[in-house]
C-alpha cells in the first residue's frame, strides 16, 4: 500500500512530480544555454571595447563558443524529446555539454583578459 493508502493516487502524484521536474530542469538548461550566449555576445564588446585584443584573435574563440552553443542545443532538444526511461542518460549528455560550453567560455574570457 502507497503512502497515501492509495497506490494509484502514488503512482499519479509521483508521475507527476516527474514531469513537473523534467520541465523546471529544461527550463533551467534552456536558460543556461541562453546565458552563454549572452555571455558570447558580452565577450565580443568587450574585446572591442579594450582594444587589446585583436578581433582576428577573439573570432575563433568566438566560432568555435558558437558551435559549441549550437551543440548544448542540440542536446536540449534531445532532451524535451526523449522518452521517460531514456531521460537520465540524455541529461548526462546535456549537462556534460553545457559544462564543455562553460569551460570553454571561461578559457575565451582568460584569452581576452591577457592579451
Amino acid at each position: 500500500m502507497g503512502i497515501f493508502g492509495d497506490d494509484k493516487l502514488q503512482d499519479e502524484r509521483i508521475a507527476a512530480l516527474e514531469v513537473h521536474v523534467r520541465e523546471l530542469t529544461q527550463i533551467v538548461q534552456a536558460n543556461q544555454a541562453d546565458l552563454v550566449e549572452a555571455r558570447i555576445v558580452i565577450l565580443k564588446l568587450q574585446a572591442g571595447v579594450d582594444e587589446k585584443t585583436s578581433l582576428a584573435d577573439v573570432d575563433p574563440a568566438v566560432v568555435e563558443l558558437n558551435e559549441e552553443l549550437g551543440k548544448a542545443r542540440e542536446e536540449l532538444q534531445q532532451s524535451k524529446a526523449a522518452a521517460s526511461e531514456s531521460w537520465a542518460t540524455l541529461q548526462g549528455g546535456v549537462n556534460d555539454a553545457l559544462e564543455t560550453l562553460r569551460s570553454s567560455l571561461q578559457d575565451a574570457y582568460e584569452r581576452v583578459r591577457k592579451s
